[in-house]
């Protein structure tokens, strides 16, 4: 599992503008986790898509457990790469 192929996968998914603060490491032998920030300008998408995209995430990248938080304005976080000081 390479992370710029993971982070390709979330940039494609609909609706989403940018991602960033994202995190790939294993929780133990057989466990990998991920967490990341995904911008999407019109609004939470719904239980679906974070189930869709925790299903793909785990078939086609073998990660178990996943967090995705949703921001809906680049400004929202003080992690967003344009917000850091």
């Amino acid at each position: 599992m390479a992370p710029p192929k993971v982070r390709g996968f979330l940039e494609r998914l609909t609706g989403i503008e940018s991602v960033h603060d994202l995190h790939i490491w294993p929780m133990s032998t057989t466990e990998t986790a991920l967490t990341a920030h995904l911008l999407m300008p019109s609004g939470h998408p719904g239980g679906p898509f974070m189930a869709e995209a925790a299903h793909e995430l785990h078939h086609d990248f073998g990660i178990g457990h996943t967090t995705l938080q949703i921001e809906i304005r680049a400004d929202a976080c003080a992690l967003a790469p344009d917000n850091v000081v």
